[in-house]
């Protein structure tokens, strides 16, 4: 990918990060998605794992992420439960297998690829 190409992509997710850090009801969630998502720009401009691995060195994903991290986290719904965030699935053996090939070629880690593709297959729904 050309080098000015890249900027102007950068600058653009910046400008998103700072439009989404003021936008009110704002979660880090919210905009974490946004940015980070299937859909996303970061995914739309760095389709390989070595753009990717070179994303996560500039000081825009730093300056990004802290945008993010500053947002506060999403309320709670009045379910009484609590969920942890955490759960087992358990799979064949194959299919786990395939997955981690694929998070390995996408240069992101397995609990990644699969909340991706968890949260694509939500969305279409």
């Amino acid at each position: 990918m050309a080098k000015k190409n890249v900027k102007k992509g950068l600058e653009e997710i910046v400008e998103l990060a700072r439009k989404l850090s003021k936008t009110a009801g704002m979660t880090w969630v919210d905009a974490n998605n946004v940015i980070y998502g299937p859909d996303g720009p970061v995914v739309r401009l760095f389709t390989t794992k070595a753009e990717r691995t070179a994303y996560l060195k500039t000081t825009e994903c730093k300056f990004i992420d802290e945008l993010i991290d500053s947002l506060p986290e999403p309320p709670v719904r009045p379910d009484p439960r609590e969920y942890s965030g955490k759960f087992n699935v358990r799979i064949p053996k194959s299919l786990h297998g395939l997955l981690v090939r694929e998070a390995e070629a996408e240069g992101v880690s397995l609990n990644q690829l699969v909340l991706a593709k968890l949260a694509l297959h939500l969305q279409v729904r």
